[in-house]
């Protein structure tokens, strides 16, 4: 696994801010410094990818607590190797609240 890690910046990123989730109990993971260096951590992978036809940005605007699960879970994925997994909505939520990505 850590050899998966040290080549995909994005998984071995996932697995810190997971692994710091797990370690300091589910009080971290619902902060605004969590969520907001997991989004980032979204903002960075979205910059990385190559979508043709760009991202639907017309999904309706996530929960807070909505968007929280959305990132554990997506983090999670990426943190076990699932790099190409995408959440549309949770993609969205963040674009329409961050502005257009520049690549």
């Amino acid at each position: 696994m850590e050899d998966l890690l040290s080549q995909d910046p994005f998984a071995g990123r996932a697995a810190d801010l997971i692994e710091n989730h797990v370690v300091a109990g589910s009080q971290l993971a619902g902060t605004d410094i969590w969520c907001q260096a997991a989004e980032d951590c979204v903002l960075a992978r979205i910059k990385s990818l190559r979508i043709l036809g760009g991202l639907p940005r017309h999904k309706a605007p996530l929960t807070p607590a909505a968007r929280t699960e959305r990132l554990k879970t997506l983090l999670q994925l990426w943190a076990n190797g699932c790099t190409c997994a995408v959440d549309e909505d949770l993609f969205a939520d963040i674009l329409n609240r961050h502005g257009p990505v520049r690549h």
